[in-house]
C-alpha cells in the first residue's frame, strides 16, 4: 500500500483513513442519475422527428400576413373615405 502512495486516493487513505460508507452510496446515486439522465436524452433524440430542410435561410413569410394588412388597410382607406366625404353623419364605427 505505501508503495502506492504517489496514486492521490491512496495517499488520501493513508492520510485521512477509509472512506465513510456514505460517501460510496452518495457516488452510486450519483452515477445512477447521470445514467439515468444520459438515457433519458438517448430517448428524446430517438423520438424526435427529423425536420425537412427548406432549402433557404429564412422561412417563407405567411400569406396570411400579407391578408390581414390588406383587408385592414382598405377598411381604413374606405372609413376615412366616408368620413371626409360627410363630415355630418356617424356611422358608428369607432377609430
Amino acid at each position: 500500500m505505501r508503495q502506492m502512495g504517489d496514486n492521490p486516493r491512496v495517499a488520501y487513505m493513508l492520510r485521512h483513513g477509509p472512506v465513510p460508507h456514505w460517501v460510496k452510496v452518495a457516488r452510486q446515486h450519483r452515477e445512477q442519475a447521470a445514467r439515468q439522465a444520459r438515457q433519458a436524452a438517448a430517448d428524446a433524440r430517438a423520438e424526435r422527428v427529423p425536420v425537412r430542410a427548406q432549402g433557404r435561410h429564412r422561412a417563407p413569410r405567411r400569406w396570411w400576413n400579407w391578408l390581414a394588412t390588406a383587408v385592414g388597410t382598405t377598411l381604413l382607406r374606405g372609413l376615412n373615405t366616408l368620413k371626409a366625404r360627410d363630415h355630418s353623419r356617424n356611422f358608428g364605427i369607432p377609430i
